[in-house]
């Protein structure tokens, strides 16, 4: 398939439903502070994922490095639907 075709099929841009993260779900319980606090972090490149989930398991939120990576990418309900 050449370009034409893969920008005209419109399979190619089916909305594809995906999933809250334990990301979001914390965003959303924490306070208004901490919400912002964490999010300023996760904006900054050069916080690693590792040390935002240490963080988080110290403060009693188990969330993995892996779901922190998929949530800053954009990889999840929340952060598509803004």
């Amino acid at each position: 398939m050449g370009l034409l075709d893969d920008l005209t099929n419109e399979n190619n841009f089916l909305h594809v439903r995906r999933a809250w993260c334990s990301v979001c779900t914390l965003i959303s319980k924490l306070s208004k502070e901490e919400a912002k606090a964490l999010q300023d972090r996760m904006d900054n490149p050069s916080v690693s994922h590792r040390a935002l989930s240490k963080i988080l398991k110290t403060n009693g939120h188990d969330v993995t490095e892996g779901t922190l990576g998929r949530h800053r990418r954009g990889d999840c309900q929340g952060v598509a639907k803004g």
